[in-house]
């Protein structure tokens, strides 16, 4: 993760975004409005106290994607997704509901690029948009006012990266001295198909997965397995599924990558080239992934970390408060009397 110094600090660096400071974060912003009623919001942010937020939405729709750092996001029913780089979050008011739903979130310590898109006002909005909308009002997921996670192809991802990481200079973006210049008009059209792309992607592959449960909830999520899922990502053939879902139900364990191979009828080059092509990350992360969110679990539910350490495969517990902070940005220690305040 690059350095606070490494990165653009003022607008003379990054134009179109504005320098933003609060009280927990700080760092760089850009909004957008790419038509109307929908916001297009690009942040770069450095968090130094993890904080928590709300938005109540009385319709419409809201969505992200993680491009670095952390983010979950809760309904007031307690259900959760908890999202890192590569990892979107989608959150639609079921119509059926009188009074309008909350959507919770928490920014954990640490860097956070990220790009959100919050419709509103959806009369206004194109047909196709709203045949986008209505189809989602079909899933059975629609039910719940809940959010849930997406995955984006990774065409998209890279794309969405690269944007939203560009300084001054590099190009022609932001060098508009008003939006009535062919330059910008060109560069609010670029945001405009960006916009209808991340949405197309999250409603599509959100759909995809016809998965009908309400997203992960901690409450009633087993810890053995804390980030097995009955959905497959696109891409991933039944074989690499196994291998995953391997690494999901036993974290602790020491999996070999010859035994993993095996598992997936493959070589072990291949499985670890299929294995991150088709899930975005290597065997090595996911399993420390696994091994973090069944911590987490562990201490919600006032396990001593000496004992957290052991049930997700640490020898000592000095290694995995490392680990946890690393991966976290915060202490287990801080987390664990965090999680109690909180419940």
């Amino acid at each position: 993760m690059a350095s606070p110094q490494q990165r653009p600090s003022s607008l003379s660096e990054r134009r179109g975004w504005r320098a933003a400071k609060y009280p927990h974060c700080e760092g760089q912003v850009q909004n957008l409005h790419p038509w109307r009623d929908a916001h297009l919001t690009l942040c770069d942010l450095e968090v130094s106290r993890a904080y928590h937020g709300q938005h109540q939405f009385h319709e419409g729709l809201y969505l992200c994607l993680v491009l670095e750092g952390r983010l979950t996001l809760s309904g007031v029913d307690g259900a959760r997704v908890d999202l890192s780089a590569g990892q979107g979050g989608i959150f639609r008011p079921a119509s059926t509901q009188s009074a309008p739903p909350t959507l919770k979130s928490y920014h954990p310590q640490g860097r956070l690029r990220c790009i959100s898109l919050h419709l509103e006002g959806e009369a206004s909005q194109s047909l196709q948009v709203r045949r986008g909308l209505a189809n989602w009002d079909a899933l059975p997921c629609a039910r719940h006012s809940s959010p849930l996670s997406w995955t984006p192809g990774r065409w998209l991802h890279q794309q969405l990266d690269e944007r939203v990481r560009v300084p001054d200079g590099e190009g022609v973006r932001g060098e508009c001295e008003t939006p009535a210049t062919p330059a910008c008009e060109g560069d609010m059209l670029e945001w405009q198909g960006i916009a209808l792309q991340l949405l197309g992607a999250a409603l599509k592959r959100r759909a995809g997965e016809a998965q009908e449960m309400p997203a992960f909830s901690a409450a009633a999520a087993p810890p053995a397995s804390p980030l097995a899922s009955p959905s497959r990502p696109h891409g991933a053939c039944r074989h690499l599924e196994a291998v995953r879902q391997r690494l999901a139900a036993v974290p602790h364990g020491a999996h070999s990558l010859e035994e993993l191979a095996r598992l997936a009828c493959m070589s072990p080059s291949g499985l670890r080239h299929k294995f991150r092509q088709a899930f975005g990350q290597s065997l090595g992360s996911y399993q420390r992934e696994c091994r973090m969110r069944c911590a987490e679990q562990a201490l919600r539910r006032g396990v001593s970390i000496q004992q957290v350490a052991h049930q997700v495969g640490y020898a000592h517990a000095c290694n995995f408060a490392t680990a946890y902070r690393r991966h976290f940005g915060v202490s287990p220690q801080v987390a664990r009397a965090g999680f109690h305040r909180v419940e």
